[in-house]
């Protein structure tokens, strides 16, 4: 029986079953930093380069059967072929077919043909380590990871940690770290080994051992900022914060510490609470006028954690100097703004965020502060011009324009932008249920409806869209069972959801169980206070003739929410059923 062909191939070669998720909270932290770019072709990509003239038939006849669809055919001449030619582009090629088709053990022999024909090429030997570390001949590897390091230090670390996090079962796991172990114990002046096993051993729990290795790279390379780093966090996990501080103080006593280790001990006087030294730290840093806009970058966003927005601000208009940072610098001065409640300033920087990732999510942020100052007209002017680059990011613009013609009460406009969307974006679940809402609002049951089916047909536990069928059933017909079966169903998923609870809490009211809602809204108030939640309380206690808790209750709510319509609207129909007066209205 043929093994699973499952593979961490570097860049060129994807395998089947190979999990490419790029952020895995879970992994070591280098395994997710500078990731290689990995693209998995539909088809087998086709050769490029010089084919030597002797092998030119094979190759010929090995494209032709695929072609033809007869890839094992073509494996057949392209291993022949490497073997002939021993040429490293012929070879890679053969090792991805007999990765795409074959088992691993055949793809062994060109991959091996591969590495030895290009040894300064990393991919080829982490491919090739990664066969025999694959089939349990972890031996045979460590001459492929010793190429690697030779080729590339720092690439090979993180190459090395990657492999570590691709293959997936606890087995290959440990034969990575046997082949690290032996690749460490190698005499040699390259620490990538090392450290990847030091990495490895921290996200494993195992500080002591992480310590020794990262140890036994310091003392191969004492000013290895990464190896200056895993031993601080070693031990600052295994002996705490003053041990690290005390270790990283005498490293920074040497004047010719890299940037990366500054970078580092500034963020671990931050993360540990050493705030004065911090700031003092990234002060003197910042005044380097050589540091990279990137860099730059970095120590703004820490002086934004720590909120000490002067020296942000400083660094920030440094940065908004230079063409490739200034869209960036502009958003992260409006978020600065922002968190300094100065809204109109935060406007104008946002506004100014021209192009880029943080392009359209500027826009929207915008035009939501202008919607806050009822600027309605404003806020839409600003989304209309926004330029968004794909999909996600139209979706992005529609829903901000939605939310604002909602808050100007033009919701006939709102649902008129959303149906015209959909006609163009039919599969795009966001939009119908914003529209479910707005047609909810409007009374327009059969659109509402028919878009919040239409949800659950394609995924039949959205939570939200049954929450919201099973509430409008319940608060706008007398279709009470099918309410109760879409709120159950959700309360199954999601027990302690506080907006379901409420919608349940209401239904039991409609069906006139008041005792039962009483119950379930004050589990959901306590759960999350909320002035709609406090609505539907303070009514369903006001009919069981509790009129100072109704009181209390809707007292309280208008106090974080004065004049809330819900709140207000729940206070005049309790008043119409009784000649009692429920409050004083804000």
């Amino acid at each position: 029986m043929k093994q699973a062909a499952t593979l961490f191939i570097p860049l060129l070669i994807i395998v089947p079953g190979l999990t490419l998720t790029s952020a895995d909270p879970q992994q070591p932290p280098s395994a997710t930093n500078n990731n290689p770019i990995m693209v998995s072709p539909e088809k087998i990509s086709p050769i490029s380069g010089h084919i030597p003239a002797e092998s030119l038939y094979q190759v010929l006849a090995a494209e032709l059967a695929l072609d033809r669809e007869h890839p094992e055919i073509a494996l057949a001449n392209y291993i022949a072929a490497a073997k002939e030619t021993q040429d490293a582009s012929i070879a890679s090629r053969a090792t991805q077919i007999a990765l795409s088709i074959a088992s691993l053990e055949t793809a062994i022999e060109p991959a091996t043909i591969w590495a030895n024909a290009a040894k300064d090429n990393l991919e080829a030997q982490i491919t090739t380590a990664a066969l025999y570390i694959r089939i349990n001949q972890v031996p045979k590897a460590v001459p492929f990871l010793r190429r690697a390091e030779q080729a590339n230090a720092e690439e090979a670390f993180q190459y090395y940690l990657i492999l570590f996090r691709q293959l997936q079962n606890e087995e290959d796991n440990q034969r990575v770290i046997e082949a690290l172990r032996l690749l460490s114990k190698e005499e040699t002046k390259e620490v990538s080994g090392h450290l990847a096993l030091a990495e490895i051993y921290l996200y494993q729990g195992n500080e002591k051992a992480s310590l020794e290795m990262s140890e036994a790279a310091l003392k191969i390379s004492p000013d290895s900022p990464i190896a200056i780093q895993l031993y601080a966090e070693s031990l600052l996990r295994s002996q705490g914060k003053d041990a690290a501080k005390e270790f990283l103080d005498k490293k920074m006593a040497s004047k010719k510490q890299d940037l990366l280790v500054h970078q580092y001990y500034a963020q671990f006087l931050l993360d540990n609470g050493f705030t004065t030294e911090a700031r003092k730290q990234i002060e003197n840093l910042v005044e380097n006028p050589n540091l990279t806009t990137e860099e730059l970058l970095q120590f703004a966003r820490m002086s934004m954690q720590a909120q000490w927005f002067d020296i942000a601000e400083k660094v920030l208009k440094r940065t908004s100097n230079v063409a490739e940072s200034k869209d960036l610098s502009h958003y992260f001065l409006a978020r600065i703004a922002e968190m300094q409640d100065k809204n109109d300033v935060a406007i104008e920087w946002f506004q100014q965020v021209l192009t880029g990732p943080f392009h359209v999510l500027s826009q929207v942020r915008a035009s939501t502060l202008l919607t806050e100052k009822k600027q309605y007209n404003k806020a839409l002017e600003i989304l209309s011009h926004a330029q968004p680059s794909d999909i996600p990011e139209k979706k992005q613009i529609i829903l901000a324009t939605v939310d604002v013609l909602n808050h100007a009460n033009r919701q006939k406009e709102a649902l008129s932008l959303l149906s015209e969307s959909i006609e163009l974006m039919p599969e795009e679940i966001e939009l119908h249920y914003a529209r479910s809402l707005i047609a909810d609002h409007l009374d327009r049951l059969d659109i509402a409806e028919a878009d919040l089916q239409a949800i659950l047909a394609v995924q039949p536990n959205h939570l939200d869209a049954l929450n919201a069928l099973g509430y409008m059933l319940a608060n706008k017909t007398n279709r009470y069972a099918e309410a109760q079966q879409y709120l159950n169903k959700a309360i199954k998923i999601s027990p302690n959801n506080a907006s379901v609870l409420d919608s349940l809490g209401w239904l039991y009211y409609k069906m006139g169980d008041y005792k039962k809602s009483l119950e379930t809204l004050e589990k959901a108030a306590k759960i999350m206070p909320d002035a709609e939640i406090a609505a539907h309380l303070g009514e369903v206690m006001w009919h069981m003739k509790d009129f100072e808790g109704a009181k209390r209750v809707w007292h309280d709510a208008l106090e974080q929410h004065p004049k809330h319509e819900n709140i207000m609207e729940a206070m005049k129909r309790s008043m119409s059923s009784s000649n009692k007066k429920p409050l004083m209205q804000k």
